[in-house]
């Protein structure tokens, strides 16, 4: 008699359990896959972020030093506009840059002057007369030549300690300053302590140096910039007061040598030294070049960041007994409720993990969005939403070239691309606000592809720099005009004159040079004071601007001399009735000080091409005729001495 295999019980079990059996290797193996994607997936998104922030504080690193360099080249644009520069021309050019606002980390804008052996006495001399009664310059000792800081602002105690310093007899300084004299480049020193530095807070130091020579001298030889060699305008650094400054809300910590190796008599900076050397995260290396001197920055991933992929093999593990837990209790009758657990604490893991990452994404300094493969808004954080001014949800599908000043289909093209191609990049970029303005940011984009490669969007993070582009605009207007009257200075006017010049070759044009000299501005500034002198200068380059055209370019040369450039003129003729303007400009009374002040001014005249076809020629007649003029009966407008000079 046949048995039915329900009657058995051995057959029961055999039946059973190998479907058993293989649905849990089955779910143990489908869900330790799935939580090794998880995992792959998170390390990936680790050393993505990592490599964002690292890259972003490097970059920030370089940005300050372009600024810092842009710095320096407007206070040696001072030398290059004038003669000499006073303590107070100086005072004023470093107060109008806000440092401590806008340049985080400097310590102050000086001028260091090369001072020959056999000047020596007379130099300290001079300082002494200046003011500074126990001036000298140290350390002490004879040199075949030294150098000597005769001006750092801001001019507050910590400075005052390098005021006289002869930073050429210091070996690693020495070094800095010789290759920006022999090069004409600016150059970063190595590791060194500032003069500056007290037993409180000691950081390492770092200088940066521009060559200034003097001004006209040909600079194309070796032997030519040595010979027209004045000194070095530099900046010194507190390391720590620097980098602090860059790396925002970062725990990474990071480590920054002098040099391509780690050692550690070259360590400018360490934002976490008391960490321990077991690192077990990630760790990043990349180098700077930072005016012809080697950064290397290494980077430590924050503790806290590395142990969380830790908690994903508990994870992983207990998501797998969750699995096999889940095919043993589906045989049961209690098979529903265990399953609405498990779920239940699966959901509340993700939700848990949902809300620390969408706190880190809503709480972030910079603008985070996330783009679709057509480049359109899915997600912006509460920051970015701020930076833009649109309303909430206003960005979202719409693409990323909506915010661009400007439509440029052939850039789009090269940016999808470039994501394609699972390219990251960061770069500057104008975004247009909600009310029209542009704000000018860093913009870092990291692609997103699928497992088979295919892009399924990007990921964005925006950095507003919009306050540091307008630091750099006005370090370069305090390059280019004068801070008294707001005219062009004589760099700028120079640089307009070549461009003149040029345009009449092509063309063949004529132009005319005014150089003119305002009469009597010394007496009134002797006996009224400066602040007069100074309302006089203001008020004299009002009238001489509404005398002139649109066209023409009036400038300040220094103290009370100016300079126009008349833009097609077709006789010497012209040239007179404009200067006659001016003449008649500044005849005119002026109330100062509650007192009315007559003063006139004394014009040269130099036409091109008639008294010269280069800038150097037709300045010098210019020069000329306007001396001439004010050794006369002043109050004159003269032309060279190939046409007798007459009255305006």
């Amino acid at each position: 008699m046949k048995k039915f295999i329900g009657a058995d019980p051995r057959g029961l079990l055999r039946v059973t359990f190998g479907p058993a059996v293989a649905s849990i290797l089955l779910s143990v193996a489908v869900g330790w896959l799935a939580i090794e994607r998880i995992d792959e997936a998170n390390r990936a998104g680790r050393e993505n972020a990592f490599v964002l922030e690292t890259n972003e504080i490097a970059l920030k690193i370089e940005e300050r030093f372009k600024a810092y360099r842009q710095v320096l080249r407007g206070a040696r644009a001072l030398f290059a506009a004038s003669q000499e520069v006073t303590r107070q021309e100086w005072q004023e050019y470093v107060s109008g840059l806000r440092l401590q606002a806008d340049y985080g980390g400097i310590q102050g804008v000086g001028f260091a002057m090369l001072v020959p052996a056999s000047q020596l006495a007379s130099h300290e001399q001079r300082l002494r007369s200046e003011g500074f009664p126990d001036y000298r310059i140290s350390p002490p000792g004879k040199r075949d030549v030294y150098s000597a800081i005769i001006y750092l602002e801001p001019f507050d105690w910590r400075n005052q300690r390098a005021f006289g310093y002869d930073m050429y007899a210091e070996p690693v300084r020495h070094e800095a300053m010789e290759r920006a004299r022999t090069l004409g480049v600016p150059a970063l020193s190595g590791k060194v302590r500032l003069v500056q530095e007290t037993a409180t807070d000691p950081q390492a130091g770092v200088l940066l140096y521009l060559p200034v020579f003097r001004r006209g001298a040909p600079l194309e030889t070796p032997a030519q910039r040595a010979q027209a060699f004045v000194g070095w305008v530099y900046s010194p650094f507190r390391l720590g007061d620097l980098i602090m400054g860059t790396l925002g809300d970062s725990t990474s910590r990071i480590r920054i040598y002098d040099g391509h190796d780690e050692d550690l008599a070259e360590l400018l900076f360490d934002s976490n030294p008391e960490r321990t050397a077991d690192h077990k995260g990630l760790t990043r290396r990349t180098v700077l070049e930072l005016d012809n001197r080697v950064w290397t920055l290494i980077f430590d991933e924050a503790p806290h960041a590395a142990q969380a992929s830790g908690s994903i093999i508990v994870e992983k593990t207990a998501v797998t007994l969750i699995g096999a837990l889940f095919v043993l209790l589906t045989m049961s009758f209690t098979a529903a409720r265990h399953r609405a657990i498990a779920l239940d604490r699966t959901s509340a893991s993700l939700r848990a993990s949902e809300a620390r990452y969408s706190t880190l994404v809503n709480l972030s300094h910079d603008g985070i969005a996330a783009l679709d493969r057509e480049l359109r808004f899915t997600f912006l954080n509460p920051r970015l939403v701020a930076l833009l001014g649109y309303p909430d949800g206003y960005l979202i599908d719409r693409r990323l070239d909506s915010l661009w000043p400007a439509a440029d289909p052939p850039r789009v093209l090269a940016l999808a691309t470039r994501l394609r191609q699972g390219k990251a990049a960061t770069y500057e970029q104008e975004l247009r606000r909600a009310d029209g303005s542009l704000l000018t940011a860093i913009v870092t984009d990291a692609p997103h592809r699928d497992a088979a490669g295919n892009l399924q969007g990007a990921i964005l993070t925006i950095t507003d720099i919009s306050e540091r582009k307008a630091s750099e605009q006005r370090v370069h207007y305090l390059a280019t005009h004068d801070t008294l009257t707001g005219l062009a200075n004589r760099a700028q006017f120079l640089d307009q004159m070549n461009t003149s010049l040029l345009l009449a070759m092509r063309h063949r044009t004529r132009f005319a040079l005014l150089f003119l000299d305002l009469d009597r501005f010394k007496e009134v500034n002797d006996t009224l004071g400066h602040a007069a002198g100074d309302t006089l200068l203001i008020e004299a380059a009002r009238r001489m601007q509404q005398a002139l055209r649109a066209s023409d370019l009036l400038a300040r040369q220094g103290g009370d001399e100016f300079m126009v450039l008349l833009h097609d003129v077709h006789s010497p003729g012209e040239a007179h009735a404009v200067a006659a303007k001016i003449s008649q400009a500044i005849r005119s009374p002026f109330t100062l000080e509650g007192t009315e002040q007559h003063i006139s001014v004394s014009i040269g005249i130099a036409l091109y091409p008639e008294d010269g076809t280069d800038i150097e020629t037709l300045t010098r007649h210019a020069d000329a005729a306007m001396y001439r003029a004010k050794a006369g009966a002043r109050d004159q407008a003269g032309l060279p001495t190939r046409v007798p000079s007459g009255n305006a």
